[in-house]
Formats: C-alpha cells, structure tokens, sequence
C-alpha cells in the first residue's frame, strides 16, 4: 500500500546522542515508509532510512540533484550553500566534471599514493612519540595525515594547510551566518583563484594543475566550473577522512579489545576499515537533497514530482534487514555493502583513497604504539557541536 505523509513534519536532523550513536527513533523509522520531515530552514522534505530504499533512491536518476538549484533547499543553516559543481548536477555534465578529475582517483594511481601516504603517517607517528605522552591524535595525527595527502594531491602547499583548517571550519558550522560565510568564501575563492595563475605559470604533476588545462588547454570545464570544484574536492577530500580516522581511532580505542585485537593482524585491516566505515556516523543532519522529477513511489511512499528527498546514510548502514548485528562494530564482517560513499552515479570520486588513509593510518598506529591507550575516560572526550560532521575536539592518547 502506497501512503502519503503523517500528519506533521518530524523536526529533523534527530538529536544526536553524545558520541556516535544513533537516535533510536531512527529503528522505528526503519518499520515504516518514508517519512516527511521539517529542517530548520527550507521546505520540507522526505527522509530514507532504509537500506533499500536508499540505495534504490541513489542509483535512480530521476531523482535530480541539478534540479536544487533555485530552490529553497532543506538544510540546517540559514545560509543555502550549493555543492558545486559535482554536487549540482546530474547526467552528462555531471560525467564530464567526474570525467576531468577521476583519473586522479583511480584505484591504480590511489595505490601507487599508498607509499606516500605511509611515509607521511611515519613521520607523524614519530613526532608525537618524540614529543611524549599525552598525545592529541585528533590534531597531531589524523589532521595532518588528511591534509597533507589531499594537498599534495591537490597541489596545495603546506603554508596553507592552516588556512584552509580555518576555512572549512566555518563552511562546515550549523552557526554560520550570511555576513561569515560570504568574508570566508570571498576569501577562498580569491585563494583559489591565485592558485589558478599559480598553476598556468608553474604547472605540476598535481590535479589543480590537470584541471586549469582542462579549461585553459582541452576547453572540458569553465572558469565557474572550476572554481566550484576546488571547494568540493578540498572539503570531501579533507573534512570526511580527518574526522573518519580519528572517530575510528576513537572506536579502537574505547574498547581496548578491539585495538588489540588487530595487532600483528594487517591482513585483518580492509575488513575493519569497511566496517568502521559503515559504524561511524559521520554526517551531523548534513545531506544535499534530491528533488523526484515525476511522481515515484518508493519504499511504500508517494513521491511527488518537485519533492525534495534526503537520504539518511547512517541509518540505513545500521538497517538490521541488511546487517546482522547491525548496531554492534563487527571488525571482521565478511559482507558489508555499507552506503558510507553512497552508491550510483554520485558516488564519492575518492573512496579509495579514503580507503587507504585510513588503512595506513590504522596500520602505522598499530605498529608504532602496540600500547596506544585514551589519556582520559572516555566520558570525559568532548563532541563538536553545530558542525556538519560528527567528531571529536580532540582525542588524548598514550602508550
């Protein structure tokens, strides 16, 4: 049976519980179609939970991400931030765009990085060995980690690793306000557009310097298309990997059986990313909508042609129809289609070299401090708040 919405919206994103836990009502939801929901600013909007339904809804292509422009989007903020290039469009030109910096992240030039990134976990592990206990692994490991392979990647010198720290700061605020968010990205798009001229002077080997050819040279993307990209692939690039290694040390270390439990192991490391990878959740009430361009009934519900749709990834990564023991961190899970980077033609470009971030990083700490330990209980971490991704404001560590 097809229903429409309960009588009133739910007040969405759900109150996050202290850590990385979900808000039960999100079992109950699981039981029941769609429901709408109400954020704190734009137009209401449908919320998937379910595992089949979220994935049905994101490899279907009438279900439009382009066709949020120009609308008042659902979100947590008053400011309506568009994605950007990747994120606001669909079909063709969303594959050119993908086209133009998915040779970066192709699963063969991502491993070939794998050393790199190694080298540089290596000498982070060092310093903060030198440096004694207690350690902050958040901001003494895990960031530095995120940002230096992103900005190497990119082409980003590490004078401004800081910068652009503080810039995706206020990107990422629930807070912002209209007045802030215009001075910050006022002043990252004047950055990024020295960093343009920068690379048609003194190109590299680094991806900014593939994509200023690709509109200077090959004629593939605009000047617009190019700025809104650099964002997009600074933040998804950074932002997600830094908090998903230092929310997953976080997870090891809690349980001390678990940290313990992949010592020696190394083989047992890509089974235990995966499934920290489907157990955190990491978005905090931050999800583009994607507006249904004809009425489609999904998971029971109907859809109507101009209704925006939100997808609950986090929810649908605990679905117990798809997970056994969906609640519990299995470290060793065999089958685990988690939804983490999503699924169908908006797929994260750059899942595998999160994948071997974060696989490294895991590896390097285990080998380096087999005692690596909390330097407090962990009751006593705090959580950010107002932020669109769930971490931690630091994690004290000994060994």
């Amino acid at each position: 049976m097809t229903t429409t919405a309960q009588c009133e919206p739910l007040a969405y994103p759900f109150e996050q519980p202290d850590g990385l836990g979900l808000h039960p009502i999100y079992a109950e939801l699981r039981q029941r179609p769609p429901a709408r929901v109400r954020m704190p600013y734009g137009e209401d909007a449908w919320l998937v939970t379910r595992y089949a339904d979220a994935k049905s809804l994101l490899g279907d292509s009438r279900f439009s991400m382009a066709a949020a422009l120009g609308r008042d989007r659902p979100r947590v903020r008053p400011v309506a931030v568009s994605g950007g290039g990747l994120l606001s469009t669909d079909g063709p030109d969303h594959l050119r765009l993908r086209g133009t910096v998915a040779k970066a992240f192709t699963a063969r030039r991502v491993e070939r990085l794998r050393d790199r990134v190694r080298e540089i976990a290596g000498e982070l592990s060092c310093g903060i060995r030198k440096s004694g206990a207690p350690a902050d692994l958040g901001n003494g490991f895990a960031f530095p980690l995120a940002i230096t392979v992103i900005g190497e990647l990119l082409g980003i010198g590490q004078e401004n690793h800081v910068r652009v720290r503080d810039w995706l700061d206020v990107m990422m605020s629930h807070t912002v306000t209209a007045e802030e968010f215009t001075k910050w990205n006022t002043m990252f798009a004047a950055y990024t557009a020295d960093l343009v001229e920068l690379r048609r002077r003194e190109p590299g080997d680094d991806l900014f310097s593939a994509l200023v050819r690709a509109h200077d040279q090959e004629g593939r993307i605009t000047m617009g298309e190019l700025m809104a990209l650099a964002p997009v692939l600074i933040s998804a690039g950074f932002v997600t990997t830094f908090n998903q290694i230092s929310n997953s040390c976080y997870l090891l270390l809690a349980r001390p059986d678990r940290f313990s439990s992949l010592l020696g192991r190394p083989e047992a490391l890509p089974r235990a990313v995966e499934e920290l990878l489907r157990y955190v959740p990491l978005p905090n009430g931050f999800a583009f909508p994607r507006y249904a361009t004809e009425s489609i009934e999904l998971g029971g519900a109907l859809i109507r042609a101009g209704d925006p749709v939100l997808v609950d990834t986090a929810a649908a990564n605990r679905d117990p129809e798809v997970f056994d023991r969906a609640d519990d961190l299995v470290l060793d899970r065999a089958v685990n289609p988690h939804l983490s980077f999503g699924h169908g033609p908006h797929y994260c470009i750059g899942a595998h070299l999160a994948r071997v971030e974060l696989q490294v990083a895991l590896e390097v700490l285990l080998e380096d401090m087999p005692g690596l330990r909390l330097a407090v209980p962990a009751e006593e971490l705090r959580w950010k708040t107002g932020t669109m991704v769930n971490g931690l404001h630091a994690l004290p560590v000994a060994w």
